[in-house]
């Protein structure tokens, strides 16, 4: 049995080398997509929360972080 790509050229011990490395990734890919599966929800529940704020809390809550950058500079 040969082993070819789907035009039909062989691959080299190389080329099923990297195969065998991207296959190999497949825990940290899906480990990395659940971590930002997680911040998606994180970030959907803030801006939900931040929809529901009064004008008065969005406005203290502003200009608390203008002060928070004004310090920092």
């Amino acid at each position: 049995m040969t082993n070819t790509k789907d035009d039909g050229e062989s691959r080299t011990p190389q080329q099923i080398a990297e195969l065998f490395a991207i296959a190999g990734r497949e825990v940290e890919a899906i480990e990395q997509l659940t971590g930002c599966v997680a911040q998606l929800h994180e970030v959907q529940a803030a801006k939900a929360q931040l929809a529901s704020l009064t004008p008065a809390e969005v406005r203290a809550a502003l200009e608390f972080r203008r002060g928070g950058i004004g310090e920092a500079q």
